[in-house]
Order: structure tokens, then C-alpha cells, then sequence
């Protein structure tokens, strides 16, 4: 990165790149400011915001409800504070009021002005409570950086234009500073590459880099960010940690909303919400771990949504795997062939903008089929979205087929395949986008109103059987504003299942849930899967994916050879792309030798399909059977780690024919030294298969 987190913290005079200076918040808002002090304690000591007995009631047409009762909470200069709590417990709620974007019920919110370098301002405090909307968005352009769940970017600006508009509302906008310090911060989040493009040309992981850009431009000293991380990788989330630790060692404070208890741990401060107010944490065991995703020893693996090594959070996991039957969504009765409900056939999507054209989706083949819950993984820019867009119909491919239903869906008009996306599948967006002047009742009636399905008079109470289902029952009829982020999220999904499409598509359906609403809403895409439903899901959340039937695993625009994800599941997904591109295969038939004893092994070998049996052969005996390797096992790793000739003879089991993928020695050796984590692992199995061929080897001696 170049930009230098030191020059994030503050503007330095003579350098250009540096950051814009602030305005004085203070001369700006002379004579309207009301002052208090903060607290007794020292001025250093003293807090940069602060609640002191704050409420938030809501008034609706169905009543009253308090999301905030009585909160006391001061947040320090240079802290990094954690909120967490479950759907609905008032964390959004507290951030809104913190930022001034909702006004306080009662209560106070405080907050300390800067210095302006010679004493005078230090220690002036603002009460927000008693600012007008101007004073307030004056106030807010100086002072604070917010990062919403939905980023909300302007989809006919570029990158650049985008992160520069705070300092255009805030009168703070120099062409040629704000261009470069917008430049710098995106080459900070890591988007360098991508500056001028829209925002729809990029992925949803790479738009809230954005939204994290923009917050900082205008160099404020507090930063309030709701769920930054919610859907994004595991890779691009800690990338997001650690730049706002960075800030906050620079001199930043942070206050950030999470569902991810461990993320939140991580920060040098966490309270919990609940029912709006302040609590003791649950104490759930959940924490910081990673799960074992694979056993080397006996060449099985756990499906893993990303390959490498994560940091997960054990509350949503153990919440899905107690709550949640696994999927088998794909099982066959009588050996009859599953009917596909999804066929991509060569897929290309090129974008073509002012910045010339890139390749999202590259010649992609795909097939899901009727009763599968498949899941579709990849870092930030992979392609994800835009394969989403293309099995919905929303977007066109460049070139190739996408075939839903035995229907080629763009030899359709627009207007039928809208009709067509209404009633054949179900669209839950990674940000709800539910209309805010309807309640959540008439939100999920819309698609049967819209599609002509269910008698008008059956509409409302199948909506409320919806709602009923995702836990909403009792929120009915609130609007959408009134109820929590996961709240709406869940009402989104009941919207997707209103016509009892075929095909549910959920861009991230979780990522805004707790623990326990997203293991209820996995356990029920479940049930539909089994009730003959195909339900593909987005997301970066390993424990999800390890209840799905299938994961496509997408990198730079391509299908990831599921073999290779099998085999070498620690290699990052660059890595695996490039062996899915550099292998090959071939077919054995029965009893039809693979390698054998004593010959110099050439390659690694990967079971793409069928079975291999390997057999060791001693003089004067019988030869011993030592395995038999299925689909996503290999073998090779031995004599190619080790040297030496091949210790054991593989061929095909009689069974059947088999398909195998070869990797050539010298690709193989390049690419496991780049990997340490896969080499240790590679070398323990080698180690653990030696052990086992002496050990056999000595059995037949007797």
C-alpha cells in the first residue's frame, strides 16, 4: 500500500498527497454550539464521545417500542470498541444516534471538539441532542466517519468520485488534493487497480472498500462502522481489522458493530446489547479457533469455504451444526439420473467501461440440479455476484447459454424473463432492499401480487406463514425502518419464498444475522432442499458451507476444479486455479495399472472419479492390499517428497473405470514450496503412508 497510515491520522503540512485539512469545527459552528464538560478526568482521560442515560423509542402504527433504554457509555480517544448483540438487540440503533442520524428520545450524546493547535477549543464539547439537521450534517462532515451495512455508493459515479464525496458536501473539495487523497485511500483498502471503475463492475466485498475509503477522506477523528466485515472473505475482513487497528494507532477512534463475537474480542474494547440495553456478555464458549478442515493422514478433507486457513467464529458454527440436519439434497432413488435445474454452458461476462474492459465470468460450465443446496465461495472480485446475476436473469452474458428449467432464459424478452424471474426464482439481495414505506407483511406479499400468484384473499396469510417461519411473526406489520438489519434480512428471505419459486439465489443471506438466526435460516434453505427446492447460496462463512452438498469455488472469474479444492484444500485459491489449469486427465480402465512399484513416480495423482486400489508386492507373497482411494484423494506425495522409487502399485479398481488427474513433478515441487501450510501437511501424510507400508510390510514377513 502506499499511502502511510501515519498521514491517515494527520495532514502534514508542504505534502500534497497528505491528507485535506479540516476546517474548524468549532469557528464553524461558533455561537450555536452548546458546551459541557465531558467528565472530571483529566482532559487526556476524558472522552471523544459520549451517552449518558439514553433512550430511543420508535412510534409506529401498531404502538411504541423502545430500541435503546437507559444507555450509559463513554468512548475514548484512540479506542477501538466493539459492539455486539443479536438481530434487534439496538446496535444500529446506538450508531445512528452516536452519528446524529436519529434523533435521541431522551438522554445525551456528547462529544469533544479538536484543539486547533494553540488552546483554545480543547475540551468544548457538542451536544448533539441540541443541533439542527444543518448544524448536525456540518457537524458530521467534520467530525465523523460512517460505514454502512449497504455501502451506498452512487451507481453513476467511478471509485475515485465516489470517496471524494464528503469533501464535496462539506465545501472541503480541491480538484486536483481531493482526486490524489481519494487515490491514496483506495489504494489503502487495496483497490488501486479498480479506481475508475462503477461500482457495478465490482464485487460486494470491494464496494464496502469503498464505503471504508470514503469514511476517511475528510481525515475525521471518529469512525462508526455498522457490520464493515458482514460479507466480506475471511481474507478481506482481516484486511479491513487490521487497517482500522492501524487507524486507531494512528489516532482514530472506532466504534464498530459486529455479530462476530470473536472479531469483536479482538478490538481493545466489547459490550454487548441486549433488548437495547447494555449487558454482560453470554458465556457461550465461543471464541477465537479455526476448525480442522481436513485429515491428511487418511486423505479425507472437510468442504471448507475458503481453502486456506481461517479464523472463524465457533458460536455460529456449533449454532448451525446442533440446529441443522445435514443436506442431502441430492440423493438419488433407483439410480434415476437427477434433472438439472441449472445448466451454464460456457459463460463469458466482458464489462466495458471508460477504463477499457475486463472479464468477470471466464467460459463457465456449471450444472445444479433439483433438490441440491449448493454454495458459491470466492475472495472479493472472484465473480460471484456477477454469476448471480447471470442464473437471475438480471444480467446478460457476452457469450454462452444459461439454461434454467430447460429454458434458455436470454432468447426471453425482458419483460417475460422478469415475469419468468418472479414466479421460477427467489432473490434474497446481500442488503434486503425492501421497500421502506411497506411493512414486512406487505413486503413479502409483493412477488404474489406482482406474479398474479395465490387468490388475493390467501396472500395475507401465506405472508404471515413467511414471516412466521423466519421468526418475524410478531414484527408483521412494522415497517422496515423499525425493525433491525438481520430483522429485515430475514423478511427478505420470506419475500423470496412468497411464489414458491423453484430456485431460491441468496447473495450472503447471513452475513447480517447472529448465530442463532443464521443457523435457523440455514436450517430451513435446508428443508427446501429437501422438499426437491434448488437453493444456491453466497457466502464466506466455512460453517455454512459445510452443510451445503456442493461448493463452487470461483477465482479471477473461474470454476475452481473441485477435485483440486479436495485434494489441496490449504492452497490459496490463485494456487488452485493454476493447477486446475495445469493438470490432467486421464482415464484407467479396470484393473488397468496406474503406477507402479518401483517405477520413478512423474506426477501427483488426484482421483477426479471412481476408485484406485493400492496394492504392495513382496517376493514369495501375495500381494497386500493397503487402500482404496476415492474421489479428492491422491497419491504420489511419498516418493515425490521423499525421492526415491514408488513404494506401493496403484491401478484401478475393478469396479469401474477410473478418472485421474495428473500434475507433473516440477509444477507440483514449485507449487508446494510456495505453500508451507500444504507442504507440512502433504509431508505428515507421506510420513503417516511410509509408516503404514513398513508396518504392512513386516505382517507379511510373518
Amino acid at each position: 500500500m502506499q499511502a502511510d497510515l501515519r498521514e491517515v491520522g494527520s495532514a502534514k503540512s508542504g505534502n500534497p498527497a497528505a491528507l485535506v485539512k479540516a476546517a474548524q469545527p468549532a469557528a464553524d459552528l461558533a455561537g450555536e454550539l452548546i458546551h459541557a464538560p465531558l467528565s472530571e478526568a483529566p482532559l487526556s482521560e476524558a472522552p471523544l464521545i459520549e451517552a449518558r442515560s439514553l433512550s430511543k423509542v420508535y412510534q409506529t402504527g401498531a404502538g411504541s417500542f423502545t430500541a435503546l433504554k437507559d444507555i450509559n457509555v463513554k468512548v475514548l480517544p484512540g479506542e477501538f470498541l466493539g459492539v455486539v448483540g443479536k438481530s434487534g438487540a439496538g446496535k444500529t440503533t446506538l450508531l445512528n444516534v452516536l452519528s446524529g442520524v436519529s434523533e435521541i428520545t431522551s438522554g445525551e450524546v456528547l462529544f469533544r471538539l479538536a484543539g486547533n493547535g494553540n488552546g483554545n477549543g480543547m475540551g468544548q464539547v457538542v451536544l448533539l441532542g441540541t443541533l439542527n439537521e444543518d448544524e448536525l450534517a456540518v457537524w458530521r462532515g467534520h467530525n465523523v466517519g460512517i460505514v454502512y451495512q449497504s455501502f451506498e455508493l452512487l451507481p453513476q459515479l467511478d471509485l475515485v468520485d465516489n470517496v471524494m464525496l464528503p469533501q464535496d458536501f462539506s465545501g472541503r473539495y480541491r480538484p486536483q488534493v481531493s482526486s490524489q487523497r481519494a487515490l491514496e485511500l483506495l489504494d489503502l483498502v487495496e483497490l488501486g487497480e479498480h479506481v475508475y471503475k462503477l461500482p457495478a463492475h465490482i464485487s460486494g466485498g470491494q464496494k464496502q472498500r469503498v464505503a471504508i475509503a470514503r469514511a476517511l477522506v475528510n481525515d475525521p477523528p471518529l469512525i462508526l462502522a455498522d457490520e464493515p466485515t458482514g460479507n466480506l472473505d475471511t481474507a478481506t475482513a482481516e484486511t479491513i481489522f487490521q487497517l482500522f487497528k492501524r487507524l486507531v494507532e494512528a489516532g482514530k477512534t472506532i466504534v464498530m458493530v459486529t455479530h462476530d463475537s470473536s472479531l469483536a474480542a479482538r478490538c481493545s474494547r466489547m459490550i454487548y446489547i441486549s433488548d437495547g440495553e447494555i449487558a454482560a456478555a453470554p458465556s457461550n464458549g465461543s471464541g477465537n479457533g479455526t476448525r480442522q478442515i481436513f485429515s491428511m493422514a487418511s486423505g479425507q478433507k472437510r468442504m471448507n469455504a475458503d481453502p486456506s486457513v481461517e479464523r472463524v467464529s465457533r458460536s455460529l458454527e456449533e449454532a448451525v451444526e446442533e440446529e441443522a440436519p445435514a443436506a442431502s439434497g441430492g440423493d438419488v432413488e433407483g439410480g434415476v439420473q437427477p434433472q438439472a435445474a441449472i445448466t451454464l454452458r460456457d459463460v463469458v461476462k466482458i464489462y466495458v467501461n471508460a477504463a477499457g474492459s475486463f472479464t468477470a465470468l471466464k467460459r463457465i460450465n456449471l450444472q445444479m440440479n433439483y433438490g441440491q443446496f449448493v454454495s458459491i465461495v470466492g475472495k472479493s472480485g472472484s465473480g460471484k455476484s456477477t454469476l448471480l446475476n447471470m442464473l437471475t436473469g438480471i444480467d446478460h452474458p457476452t457469450s454462452g447459454q444459461v439454461i434454467i428449467g430447460g429454458q434458455d432464459i436470454y432468447k426471453m424478452s425482458e419483460s417475460k424473463r422478469a415475469l419468468w424471474r418472479g414466479r421460477t426464482v427467489g432473490i434474497v439481495f446481500q442488503f434486503f432492499q425492501l421497500l421502506p414505506t411497506l411493512t414486512l407483511l406487505e413486503n413479502t406479499m409483493l412477488p404474489m401480487d406482482y406474479c398474479n400468484a395465490f387468490p388475493a384473499s390467501e396472500r395475507p396469510q401465506r405472508a404471515l406463514e413467511l414471516l412466521k417461519m423466519v421468526g418475524l411473526e410478531d414484527q408483521a406489520h412494522k415497517l422496515p425502518a423499525m425493525v433491525s438489519s438481520g430483522q429485515q434480512q430475514s423478511a427478505a428471505i420470506a419475500r423470496a419464498l412468497a411464489t414458491d419459486p423453484p430456485i431460491i439465489v441468496a447473495d450472503e443471506p447471513t452475513g447480517n444475522l447472529d448465530s442463532r438466526s443464521a443457523a435457523a435460516i440455514i436450517r430451513l434453505f435446508q428443508e427446501l432442499a429437501l422438499q426437491g427446492k434448488t437453493i444456491l447460496i453466497v457466502t464466506h462463512d466455512p460453517s455454512i458451507t459445510r452443510r451445503t452438498e456442493q461448493t463452487v469455488i470461483l477465482s479471477d472469474g473461474e470454476i475452481i476444479d473441485d477435485v483440486v479444492a479436495r485434494a489441496l484444500p490449504l492452497l490459496n485459491h490463485p494456487q488452485m486455479l493454476h493447477i486446475t489449469h495445469q493438470a490432467a486427465r486421464y482415464v484407467y480402465q479396470p484393473g488397468e495399472t496406474i503406477l507402479q512399484q518401483g517405477d520413478k513416480v512423474e506426477h501427483f495423482f488426484m482421483v477426479v472419479h471412481g476408485e484406485v486400489d493400492v496394492v504392495l508386492n513382496k517376493p514369495d507373497c501375495l500381494e497386500m492390499s493397503l487402500a482404496c482411494l476415492g474421489a479428492g484423494q491422491f497419491f504420489g506425495e511419498v516418493e515425490l517428497l521423499n525421492g526415491g522409487k514408488s513404494i506401493a502399485s496403484v491401478r484401478a479398481a475393478l469396479s469401474g473405470p477410473v478418472e485421474i488427474a495428473h500434475l507433473d513433478r516440477e509444477e507440483f515441487l514449485r507449487l508446494i514450496g510456495n505453500a508451507p501450510a500444504m507442504h507440512a501437511e502433504l509431508a505428515s501424510v507421506a510420513r503417516a503412508r511410509v509408516q503404514e507400508n513398513k508396518a504392512r510390510a513386516e505382517e507379511g514377513r510373518r
